[in-house]
């Protein structure tokens, strides 16, 4: 393969990331409206140990993922506080 054809190739997996990564913000917001009506916290750490034990991730990808978390706890709070 040649840089152009990887590129391609991770341009195309760049696309379906962020439809993946836009669907689960749209879950997450969800989440917040039965935060809101229920009165939980916007912060669980418990859940979000358990997703990344569940995933089993490199420290790397664990750091993707607190990015996804933290920005996942941003828009809940734009709905709930």
């Amino acid at each position: 393969m040649n840089l152009e054809t990887l590129r391609e190739e991770i341009d195309l997996l760049d696309n379906e990331i962020a439809a993946l990564l836009k669907r689960r913000m749209a879950l997450s917001a969800k989440v917040a409206q039965v935060k809101l009506e229920s009165g939980g916290p916007v912060f669980r750490p418990a859940r979000e140990a358990q997703i990344l034990e569940r995933l089993g991730l490199t420290p790397a990808l664990e750091r993707v993922y607190a990015a996804i978390f933290e920005a996942s706890r941003e828009a809940q709070r734009g709905i709930v506080e």
